[in-house]
């Protein structure tokens, strides 16, 4: 047996305890950077929460700094920011519901206007569709049929007759309708199940009746047509509910104001600038910016919520004929891009406010422009004077409001 001597027992403890010693120094250290670490997360919360604070303060003290003018007209100076494009000006406001100051052809006409072959001694018949695949230009045309639809007898079947093969292909196929045209097929189905419209490639019951021809090149009729108002509340009560009373309406403190932006061509590059302004503006009402995602549930559980709209020249504005009566809209055009009577026609068949704006540093053209330097300038974007914008917003609000008082 080995006796270890006393002194080698010594040394091993004194190693012993050298070792915990400096297992100690790490784990203090550790402990240490650790507490370091934390105590400069805690500064930096604290730097953001005064930034935060800071800039919340003086937000509202330029809320509060806005100036009133004699006539409750309110200016813009204290809380406008610049942009993060190169603003324009654009046009004047141009409200297309005033007839004197926007001439423009009636969206309400007689059915032989609609369909000119049209005769009441036809004892039957289905509304031909011949109109290109766009879903504006789809609700264009089935405006139409509906008027003829309902002048029919009740027990007439309602029959929408799509002879040419490259639309049948789509319409007559609701899955590949709904995958392509989700909008346009939600309208259909809509049409179809609550309206009981039958939609075939064949008719040998009656008369198939074409549609007068629209857009640019119908100047008799608005581009958006039916024979009268009751048609067109009619067609909004199978998509929405009842519009709210009048009363409740007018005691609405706090509107629903929306900047809806196109995802590619004609949209604006300062959407969100648009928002934070006129956020910042009307601190009494909601102000948010909106992408819809091409649905027609999204557009029916939308539009009729919004009371002011800001929106470029698109086909989302189709969505306008759900919102309620003396609602406002503000359609902007880019350069060389300009459409007055397009979807003015379906904001006054629908009793709303509207106006153009057309956001160019040129002159507003004189009518339509033609269809080929539309298409060649489809890509432009828009960048809006926030001032401007601002501004438009409040007309439309207080005439919003003179709407509603006068119903």
């Amino acid at each position: 047996i080995k006796i270890t001597p006393p002194a080698a027992t010594s040394n091993n403890n004194s190693a012993n305890h050298n070792i915990h010693t400096r297992m100690e120094d790490k784990i203090s250290d550790s402990s240490t950077e650790q507490l370091g670490r934390q105590r400069i997360l805690r500064r930096r919360r604290i730097r953001r929460l005064a930034v935060a604070l800071i800039t919340f303060a003086l937000a509202f003290r330029n809320i509060t700094q806005l100036k009133i003018d004699p006539p409750t007209r309110r200016t813009w100076e204290a809380i406008i920011h610049n942009s993060s494009c190169q603003t324009e000006p654009g046009s004047e406001l141009i409200f297309t519901t005033n007839a004197s100051v926007f001439p423009h052809p009636p969206e309400f006409t007689s059915i032989s206007t609609l369909f000119p072959r049209f005769n009441y001694s036809q004892p039957k018949f289905a509304c031909w569709y011949a109109c290109p695949m766009h879903h504006p230009h789809f609700v264009q045309e089935l405006f139409r049929c509906f008027s003829l639809w309902e002048i029919q007898p009740s027990h007439h079947p309602r029959v929408l007759y799509v002879p040419k093969r490259q639309f049948w292909r789509k319409i007559g196929n609701l899955a590949i309708f709904d995958k392509q045209f989700p909008i346009s097929s939600g309208i259909l189905r809509t049409l179809m199940n609550s309206y009981n419209v039958t939609v075939t490639n064949s008719w040998n019951d009656g008369t198939p009746l074409r549609v007068q021809e629209m857009m640019e090149k119908d100047e008799s009729v608005s581009p958006f047509a039916m024979v009268s108002r009751e048609h067109a509340v009619k067609w909004r009560d199978l998509f929405v509910p009842p519009e709210e009373e009048p009363t409740s309406r007018r005691a609405k403190k706090r509107l629903k104001i929306a900047v809806v932006n196109r995802p590619v061509a004609r949209k604006l590059l300062n959407a969100m600038d648009a928002r934070d302004n006129i956020a910042a503006a009307f601190p009494e009402h909601d102000v948010f910016e909106h992408h819809l995602n091409g649905t027609l549930q999204e557009m029916i559980d939308f539009f009729p919520m919004v009371d002011v709209l800001v929106s470029p020249h698109g086909s989302q504005l189709t969505g306008i004929m759900f919102m309620q009566r003396c609602s406002a809209v503000l359609e902007m055009f880019p350069h060389l891009y300009y459409t007055p009577t397009y979807f003015s026609s379906l904001a006054r068949m629908f009793q709303l406010l509207h106006a153009n704006w057309y956001v160019s540093h040129a002159a507003v053209p004189t009518g339509f422009l033609d269809l080929k330097t539309r298409l060649a300038n489809t890509n432009n974007n828009m960048c809006p004077s926030m001032e401007k914008l601002v501004s438009a917003v409040d007309e439309l609000i207080q005439k919003r409001q003179d709407c509603i008082d006068s119903i």
